[in-house]
């Protein structure tokens, strides 16, 4: 999904860019459409970066923590932690996506609030794979781990 979103965001730009400098005709919604196409992919991208658990990360835990339990220990507490985290940031996006419904955009006369709901369909996305983060199954740590 973010794939095709980002083809998509590199095509309306390059329209845009092709419509301003060779044509001399830029389309009304050349900066609002790109922006509302950015602002989804980005997310959704998120919820897929967080479902996978492919975000950057430094990596430091292991050069920390020697003991594979304490380092599960520290996941599940991170998951809980970006679960709260999310469903929070959710409840803000929704007050804030149905606060501005009844205004429109500039260029497309859509609802402002569209740009702002993928804040909370996309932390409510980040917060099911955080939910089957802490689901899932842990392997229990060998006698040689601890």
């Amino acid at each position: 999904m973010a794939g095709i979103g980002a083809a998509l965001l590199a095509a309306l730009v390059a329209y845009s860019v092709f419509m301003r400098w060779v044509v001399g005709a830029p389309p009304h919604w050349a900066e609002e459409l790109p922006q509302l196409v950015l602002v989804w992919t980005a997310l959704l991208a998120g919820v897929a970066c967080t479902y996978k658990r492919s975000h950057l990360s430094a990596g430091l835990m292991p050069l920390l923590v020697s003991s594979p339990a304490v380092r599960r220990g520290i996941t599940r507490a991170t998951d809980l932690l970006l679960l709260v985290m999310l469903l929070l940031l959710a409840k803000a996006g929704w007050d804030l996506a149905w606060l501005t419904m009844s205004q429109t955009t500039t260029a497309l006369q859509l609802p402002a609030g569209l740009v702002y709901l993928s804040v909370p369909v996309c932390c409510a996305g980040m917060a099911l794979a955080q939910c089957d983060h802490l689901l899932a199954r842990q392997p229990l740590p060998q006698e040689g781990d601890a």
